[in-house]
């Protein structure tokens, strides 16, 4: 079969199937081994959590990177192109790796029995790509839950992760905090070491007893240890236990949460012989980025974009809103998927809602604007208006701003590119007098 350009993967992979029936993993146990197996090449880190993943790993990627260490990171999903799942030391993927490495998955997956889906194509391409780059450590994002995930085809890793835990993805991951713990918790292996969020106390037995039956050793942040927190559009600086005045340049409250997490992982990690140092932590902290997680686009009028899908994401950006913006409404442009909990998402923001604005996230899955408008005024005393495209709520929200006001675009990932696009266009051409970030 002839190799692919990188148009033709482009075109191969969205003929693909996003979901499969039955278990992913199984799946990709089979296609890693037509392809030679090339994750038992790897050391993981392993991520997995209902809200922080992307932040960790992302600011894991940046601090192992700083300490000299050759770092491959795997995320989902992407915000702009299939690329920018897989980075090896903070570069993404080229195109013509990613078209030669489709090229080969291709000549596998087109004759299995059980056609791969497009993330399963995914997470063997990460694993090639990151075996030919000969990465010390891979940060590994789970795609969703943990136990099935198609990421979890991975021997014991160098250390488990779990951030937050909440209400998501239910169909598929049970109705209870416990039950999605469970799944989640399935990512730790037989004399593994897994980090887990200390905020997670209402669930934390459930990783207890994981621990006992597989003997993990379980490790847990101290979310009540991070103190002296100074907040400015510039990032948090804070303290966590020994260490003083950290400053982490992701901002959003929540964000500080994550970074004890990520300590505490390299705490694990040193004890693994991996030189990392205070040096490297503090600088991957105060140079880490990553788009769509309360990301500060303008300023006069503020301009937020953050992809919080559901109720606990939600919570902690509303959360994140009351610490910067005290006594402030805000003007939501809001875009959510049919699958999420919208009832809940509405409560939770109509108290610090100024007024909504609608649009459909790009995928088969939006909630449709119009109908979304009409259960917001049911439901909510806010004034709500249904815009026909992700451009004209950008558009009308800028327009209709005072310089003082906070516009606070959020509801799904699957938005953030166009909105950051149409956001800087428009304030570009449209808002000379205004202080661009």
């Amino acid at each position: 079969m002839n190799e692919m350009t990188y148009n033709e993967a482009i075109e191969w992979m969205d003929s693909r199937h996003w979901s499969g029936t039955g278990k992913g993993i199984v799946r990709s146990q089979g296609l890693l081994e037509r392809l030679g197996n090339p994750q038992d090449k790897l050391k993981f880190v392993h991520v997995a959590g209902t809200n922080g993943k992307g932040s960790v790993c992302a600011c894991l990627s940046k601090i192992l990177t700083a300490a000299g260490y050759q770092v491959g990171l795997f995320v989902s999903p992407h915000l702009k192109r299939f690329n920018d799942r897989i980075y090896f030391n903070g570069t993404e993927i080229g195109d013509e790796d990613f078209a030669r490495l489709a090229s080969r998955i291709r000549t596998q997956a087109e004759v299995m029995k059980d056609a791969p889906t497009v993330f399963e194509i995914m997470t063997a391409m990460g694993m090639l790509y990151f075996a030919e780059k000969q990465c010390d450590l891979v940060m590994l994002e789970v795609g969703m839950g943990g136990r099935l995930d198609s990421t979890n085809v991975i021997r014991t890793p160098e250390a488990a992760v779990i951030t937050s835990i909440g209400l998501d993805h239910t169909k598929e991951l049970g109705d209870t905090l416990e039950k999605i713990a469970g799944e989640k918790g399935g990512i730790i292996k037989t004399g593994g070491t897994v980090i887990v969020d200390g905020s997670n106390t209402a669930v934390m037995p459930v990783f207890e007893k994981i621990c006992q039956k597989t003997g993990a050793l379980l490790v847990t942040s101290a979310p009540e240890q991070i103190r002296n927190v100074v907040l400015s559009p510039a990032g948090e600086v804070f303290d966590y236990k020994d260490l003083k005045e950290l400053h982490l340049s992701l901002t959003g409250v929540y964000q500080m949460n994550n970074a004890a997490v990520v300590i505490e992982t390299l705490r694990v990690l040193e004890q693994k012989g991996y030189r990392i140092g205070e040096a490297a932590l503090r600088k991957g902290l105060s140079e880490v980025y990553w788009p769509g997680r309360f990301e500060r686009l303008h300023e006069q009028p503020t301009f937020l974009v953050d992809g919080s899908h559901n109720p606990d994401g939600i919570r902690a950006l509303l959360k994140s809103l009351r610490s910067y913006f005290p006594d402030k409404k805000i003007r939501f442009l809001l875009g959510i998927l049919s699958t999420k909990d919208v009832s809940t998402m509405l409560q939770l923001i109509e108290p610090l809602a100024e007024e909504i604005g609608v649009i459909m996230p790009p995928s088969e899955k939006a909630m449709d604007n119009e109908r979304m408008a009409q259960q917001i005024s049911r439901e909510c005393a806010v004034r709500t208006t249904a815009f026909d495209s992700i451009e004209e709520g950008v558009r009308s929200m800028i327009e209709n701003a005072e310089k003082e006001d906070v516009i606070c675009a959020t509801g799904s990932l699957y938005s953030i590119e166009e909105i950051r696009t149409c956001a800087n266009r428009e304030f570009h051409q449209n808002c000379g007098g205004c202080e661009r970030l």
